[in-house]
């Protein structure tokens, strides 16, 4: 597989080393996703001849579940890894032709292993929820995951004479648990090494500072470097949130005004969109005003962009890897879609001889806020 591009696939039980030869050989596809919001996962189909060495490595246990896999691809001279993870199922399409036997070998990331375990009532008291964080993803280090937590923009330290903050199920449920309710978001992000991981939880930061990627152009003569793109303007998904408390002594309720997000969001659109709905957040009773307008936040960043964009571009032609998390400039489409969006998706598409990737992106508004793009 190295016309243009060259792939590395490598497979261990705990430190993933290349893969023999005989693999890459019976490699016919390997998929991978990442998207935000979701574990990234992967899948790879290999041709299964009776009595040929990959059918030895699978009888033998070599892509069984757990086994660890590293997949990196070197584009340009740049290498990017794509996928650390595991496997999680393996399916064998037997057939009586010759050398149709597909083994499919399918996963997740590393955060996998972090949904194993039940670890539900170890308490943390007085942390603050990045450093809880940090101490559940600490013993993942030795799997070359890095933790990096930032703290939400508004404290909220729990009084330990009232109550602590105890865990709930999974190390990754509990820690996803706590970017929901922060306005945060959790992920891995592979590389920028083989066998290597950043962990990253706290504010989405790459809406603002993330990219730019090279421009993706559309319907630009020679300029055009994608295959396809289309738009969608849903208005419904333009909420106005409410955060309403209840004070536990008089009960009445009492309004918190929702943090302004704006500064933590980069500004992607010039005309933001009429509000069609509005939201009333559940009153919680005894809940602290940091906590109430926390949950406002949290909502603000849970709300889906009211654009969306779908497309998909052939690596080769576009001279990079698209990535998911990152801002990219779209060019050529009208005034009304053209300018800057945040790559919600990415599937990375690979066969012999071709990379291609599909890919969702997103904004709040219409129209370019910037009059010229990085090509």
């Amino acid at each position: 597989m190295n016309r243009g591009f060259y792939l590395t696939l490598m497979t261990g039980t705990f430190k993933p080393s290349p893969v023999p030869q005989a693999v890459i050989d019976a490699l016919t596809e390997v998929q991978v996703t990442s998207s935000v919001g979701s574990q990234g996962g992967f899948q790879l189909k290999l041709s299964l001849g009776k009595n040929s060495a990959v059918a030895q490595m699978h009888a033998s246990g070599a892509f069984d579940p757990r086994t660890r896999v590293v997949i990196a691809v070197t584009v340009n001279g740049s290498t990017e890894v794509l996928m650390d993870g595991i496997i999680t199922r393996q399916e064998l399409s037997a057939s009586s032709v010759a050398g149709k036997v597909t083994l499919t070998l399918t996963g997740l990331d590393l955060t996998a292993l972090m949904d194993f375990i039940d670890l539900t009532g170890i308490p943390y008291p007085a942390l603050p929820m990045f450093v809880i964080v940090e101490l559940i993803l600490a013993k993942y280090a030795v799997l070359g995951v890095v933790p990096i937590a930032i703290p939400p923009p508004l404290a909220l330290i729990q009084n330990p004479i009232e109550r602590f903050l105890k865990q709930s199920g999974t190390d990754y449920a509990y820690v996803s648990q706590l970017a929901s309710s922060a306005g945060a978001v959790f992920y891995l992000d592979p590389g920028p090494n083989p066998g290597m991981s950043i962990a990253y939880w706290g504010p989405d930061i790459s809406k603002m500072f993330g990219g730019p990627q090279p421009a993706l152009s559309i319907n630009l003569d020679s300029n055009t470097n994608i295959d396809s793109l289309s738009f969608s303007y849903d208005g419904t998904l333009a909420t106005q949130y409410l955060v309403t408390i209840i004070e536990p002594n008089t009960k009445i309720p009492i309004p918190i005004p929702v943090p302004n997000i704006s500064l933590l969001k980069a500004p992607l659109a010039q005309n933001a969109p009429t509000p069609l709905k509005s939201k009333q957040l559940k009153p919680v009773a005894n809940q602290d005003p940091i906590g109430a307008a926390l949950a406002g936040l949290a909502s603000l960043f849970e709300t889906a962009d009211v654009i969306s964009a779908s497309g998909q571009l052939d690596v080769l032609r576009y001279g990079h890897i698209f990535k998911a998390r990152q801002l990219a400039a779209v060019r050529g489409a009208g005034s009304y879609y053209d300018g800057k969006y945040y790559v919600k998706s990415v599937t990375h598409n690979i066969k012999r001889g071709e990379y291609k990737q599909s890919f969702t992106l997103s904004r709040g508004g219409t129209g370019s806020s910037v009059s010229t793009v990085s090509v």
